[in-house]
């Protein structure tokens, strides 16, 4: 099993950074059949061969991924690809990669 963990900053209120986490879960949920729920500023989120979860901070968001066995090959490029898709929906442009 491979671990994604990754903390980015943000300088945006906390209901547009919820409805800016809001719609990237809702893209992810069309696109690869993910399943997610809110529970307070925690975002749960499980498919098939991927689980994870969302805390939604003050000023950062940070997101913890289990890969299976299937997708473990494929970390670096996904990793690489939340990262850009974290930085563009919560800054408009590249934003602040803390780890």
């Amino acid at each position: 099993m491979s671990n994604i963990h990754i903390k980015h900053k943000h300088a945006l209120s906390p209901d547009e950074a919820h409805r800016r986490v809001e719609e990237i879960a809702r893209g992810l949920k069309e696109e690869y059949k993910m399943d997610y729920i809110w529970k307070g500023n925690r975002l749960l989120f499980k498919r098939s061969g991927a689980a994870g979860r969302l805390d939604l901070g003050q000023d950062f968001i940070e997101l913890d991924i289990k890969l299976g066995m299937a997708l473990a090959p494929l970390k670096g490029k996904i990793e690489k690809t939340i990262k850009k898709s974290i930085a563009a929906e919560l800054s408009g442009k590249a934003g602040t990669q803390l780890t």
